[in-house]
C-alpha cells in the first residue's frame, strides 16, 4: 500500500514538472515573438546632431543625423538648394554592419545665410531591412557671412592726417568672404585682418591731405571652397557692405585748399584759402613747394593766394608746406607747420579690377569691372579692349570705372584674360603708355549623370550591383540574382599553393565570403558579357581619363575596378598556370560625372554600391583605378 502511495506522488510530481516546462516553454516563445516584433516593426528615428553656433551651422560643417535604432545602410538625402556631396555611415556595431549614423559630406561649402531642406529617405531598420521604409524631413539655415558694423574713426568729426581706420565685422570671416576697401580719392595703404578674424586695419602709407574730403566703400565677395580645402571654387559678384565719407581737419586759420589727392591734372592752379587776411610777404617767406617748382604766388583779397605754375612734372607727388609762425595782418599765427600733398596725374593705369587677376572661382554670372586712376576717353576705349576667348558683350561707364556685361554667361571651367592696349586717353593727362592685362577663371562646372543607387545584396557582389545601377539608369530592372547566374560562379576554394579561379572568366569563390581568403570577385569581361544581354557593353583596359570623361558627356555610365582596401598585390595562379593580377580590396564603382573640364577634372563622382555617392579627387581616383590597369565596362 505504501508503495503505490509513492508511486502515485512520484507520478503527480512529474505531472507537474511536465506542466511547469510546458508553461515555461510557452512563455519564453511569446516572449521571443513580442521581441521579434519589436524588432521587426521597430521605426528608426533620426536626431539632427550636426554642431550649431547660435543656432545655425557653418559653413564647412558636414551633415549628422543620429538615430535611435541601428539602419539598413540603403538611406538617401535630397537637399534644396541642391547640394552635391557624399554619404557614409558611422557608429557601427556587428562587424561593421550595422549603421546608427549617417553624415553628409558636401563638395563644397555651403552658402551662406542659407536656409536649407533635407529629406531622409529610405530609412529601414537594420533588423527587418524588408519592411516598411520611413522619411524625415530637417531644415536648418547656415551661419552668416560677416557684416561691417562699425567703422572708426566716425565719420561726422573731423581726423587727422594720420588717421588710421578700423573695419568690425559681426562675425567671424574665416574663409567666408573677401574685403576690398577702395578710397576716393585712392589712398596707398595697407590692411591688416587681426587674429580675432573681426576686425581689418586700414593704414595709409602715407599723410592724408589737410582739409581733404575722402570716401571708403567697403564691397564684399562671398567664397565658396571646396570642402576641407582652401582652394576657392567660387566668388561672387562683389556687392557694396558699407561706405562712410570723412574729413580731415584744416590747419589752424586754413579753411581750403585745393588740388588734394591723385591724378591732378598738369595744368591745376594750387589755391589756399585762409579764414582771415594773411600778410602776402610772411606768406611767401612760409612757403616751400618740393620737389622744387617754378611759378608765381599772386593774390587779390589777401585770403585766397593762388600759384600758377609753369609745368608740374607728370606722376610726381608735391608736398606744399605752410610753416609754423606765418602771420596774419591781425596778429595771428600758425601755430604749426601745415602740410599738403597731391600727386600729379600720369599715363592712365589700372588702380583696380573685379575680379582682380589671378582670382579663380569666378562665377560664370558675373560681370568684371575695371577702375582707372582717372578719367578716360570712353568713346575710343573699345578699341584698346579685347577678351580671350571672345565673349560678345557690351561696356557701361561710372565715372573712371568701366563694366563689362556678357551677353551670356562665361564658360565653365575657363581661363579668361582680357586685355587693354597702350594709348588708351586719359581726358586731362597722358594716355597710356603699357598694355595690361586681367586674368580670371571660372567656377568649375558639375557634371552628374542621374544613376540611382542600388545597394550590393551580398558581402562581394559589388560588381555585380554596379552593373544593376547601370542598368536600371538604361530602364531596365535586372536583378542580382541574374546577373549572377549570367556570369557563373567559380567555387573553388583558394588552395594553400596559392591556385584560385580565374575573376577573367567568373565570378572567384564564395560571393558572401570575405577577401581574401574565401573570396574574391569578378572582371570586367564577364560583366560587360552579362551587360551585353540587354544593352550594348563593352569593356576596356589601360584607359585614360579624358577616355573616361569623354564617356560621362555621352551620358553612358561606367563601371571601374579599384579597391576599397590596402590595395596591396595578392597575385595568385590558375589551375591552368595562367597568373592573375588582383589586390587586396577589389571593389567596383559606377562613375557617374565629375566636376571641372572633361580633359582636366578636378574630382570624380562615384556611386560606391556599399555607401552611396563617393567623390574622388583626380589623383585619389587615378591612383585606385590604376591598381587594376584603369579597366572597366561602358553601358551605352
Amino acid at each position: 500500500m505504501k508503495n503505490f502511495e509513492n508511486q502515485t506522488e512520484n507520478k503527480k510530481k512529474k505531472s507537474a514538472k511536465r506542466r511547469f516546462l510546458v508553461l515555461f516553454t510557452f512563455s519564453v516563445v511569446i516572449l521571443l515573438l513580442v521581441f521579434a516584433g519589436v524588432l521587426a516593426f521597430q521605426k528608426p528615428v533620426p536626431t539632427f546632431a550636426t554642431e550649431t553656433v547660435n543656432g545655425r551651422i557653418p559653413v564647412d560643417a558636414e551633415l549628422e543625423f543620429d538615430f535611435d535604432w541601428p539602419i539598413a545602410r540603403e538611406a538617401q538625402l535630397q537637399i534644396s538648394p541642391q547640394v552635391y556631396g557624399s554619404i557614409r555611415y558611422e557608429s557601427m556595431m556587428k562587424g561593421n554592419q550595422l549603421a546608427r549614423r549617417i553624415v553628409f559630406r558636401p563638395e563644397v561649402t555651403w552658402l551662406p545665410g542659407m536656409t536649407y531642406e533635407v529629406k531622409v529617405m529610405d530609412i529601414k531598420s537594420a533588423t527587418f531591412p524588408t519592411g516598411e521604409s520611413f522619411s524625415y524631413t530637417f531644415t536648418f539655415t547656415t551661419t552668416s557671412q560677416p557684416n561691417v558694423i562699425t567703422v572708426t574713426p566716425d565719420e561726422e568729426g573731423l581726423i587727422r592726417p594720420d588717421t588710421a581706420w578700423n573695419v568690425e565685422l559681426d562675425e567671424a570671416n574665416d574663409g567666408l568672404a573677401e574685403f576690398e576697401f577702395r578710397f576716393d580719392p585712392p589712398i596707398e595703404n595697407t590692411d591688416a585682418f587681426n587674429e580675432s578674424m573681426l576686425d581689418y586695419t586700414i593704414t595709409p602709407t602715407e599723410l592724408l591731405s589737410q582739409g581733404g574730403e575722402y570716401q571708403l566703400e567697403v564691397y564684399r565677395t562671398t567664397l565658396r571652397h571646396l570642402f576641407g580645402e582652401d582652394e576657392v571654387v567660387f566668388r561672387s559678384d562683389p556687392e557694396l557692405a558699407w561706405s562712410g565719407v570723412w574729413n580731415v581737419r584744416e590747419a589752424p586759420g586754413i579753411e581750403g585748399f585745393e588740388p588734394h589727392g591723385t591724378a591732378i591734372s598738369l595744368n591745376s592752379p594750387i589755391e589756399v584759402i585762409f579764414n582771415e587776411n594773411v600778410d602776402f610777404d610772411s606768406f611767401k617767406e612760409s612757403v616751400s613747394i618740393s620737389p622744387e617748382l617754378k611759378g608765381s604766388w599772386d593774390t587779390t583779397d589777401y585770403k585766397t593766394i593762388t600759384f600758377t605754375p609753369e609745368k608740374f612734372a607728370q606722376e610726381t607727388a608735391y608736398t606744399i608746406t605752410l610753416a609754423q609762425g606765418l602771420s596774419t595782418f591781425d596778429g595771428g599765427f600758425l601755430e604749426e607747420d601745415s602740410v599738403h600733398t597731391f600727386t600729379t596725374v600720369g599715363p592712365v593705369k589700372i588702380s583696380g579690377s573685379t575680379p582682380a587677376s589671378g582670382n579663380t572661382g569666378i562665377g560664370v554670372g558675373n560681370n568684371v569691372t575695371i577702375r582707372f586712376d582717372q578719367n578716360v576717353e570712353q568713346e575710343t576705349f573699345a578699341s584698346h579692349f579685347s577678351i580671350n576667348p571672345a565673349v560678345d558683350g557690351k561696356l557701361t561707364w561710372s565715372g573712371n570705372e568701366v563694366t563689362f556685361d556678357p551677353d551670356s554667361p562665361f564658360g565653365f571651367n575657363t581661363t579668361y584674360t582680357i586685355s587693354l592696349s597702350q594709348g588708351i586717353v586719359s581726358t586731362n593727362g597722358i594716355d597710356s603708355t603699357e598694355t595690361y592685362t586681367v586674368s580670371f577663371a571660372t567656377e568649375l562646372s558639375v557634371t552628374k549623370l542621374a544613376v540611382p543607387f542600388h545597394r550590393q545584396e551580398h558581402n562581394l557582389s559589388c560588381e555585380i550591383a554596379t552593373l544593376v545601377m547601370a542598368l536600371q539608369y538604361r530602364g531596365l530592372d535586372v536583378s542580382e540574382a541574374t546577373i549572377i547566374d549570367a556570369i557563373g560562379l567559380d567555387g573553388t576554394l583558394h588552395q594553400t599553393d596559392g591556385v584560385w579561379g580565374n575573376p577573367h572568366i567568373a565570378f572567384v569563390g564564395d560571393i558572401d565570403g570575405h577577401q581574401p581568403s574565401t573570396g574574391y570577385g569578378v572582371y570586367w569581361q564577364p560583366i560587360a558579357t552579362a551587360a551585353q544581354k540587354y544593352r550594348n557593353a563593352y569593356w576596356f583596359t589601360g584607359w585614360t581619363l579624358s577616355q573616361l570623361t569623354a564617356e560621362i558627356q555621352k551620358g553612358n555610365p561606367v563601371i571601374v575596378w579599384g579597391t576599397a582596401g590596402s590595395g596591396s598585390r595578392i597575385d595568385w595562379k590558375t589551375s591552368d598556370g595562367d597568373n592573375v593580377v588582383a589586390i587586396n580590396g577589389e571593389h567596383t564603382r559606377t562613375v557617374i560625372g565629375y566636376i571641372g573640364s572633361a580633359d582636366n577634372p578636378t574630382t570624380i563622382i562615384t556611386l560606391d554600391p556599399l555607401s552611396g555617392e563617393k567623390y574622388f579627387t583626380k589623383d585619389s581616383f587615378l591612383w585606385n583605378w590604376g591598381l587594376l590597369n584603369n579597366s572597366g565596362v561602358v553601358v551605352e
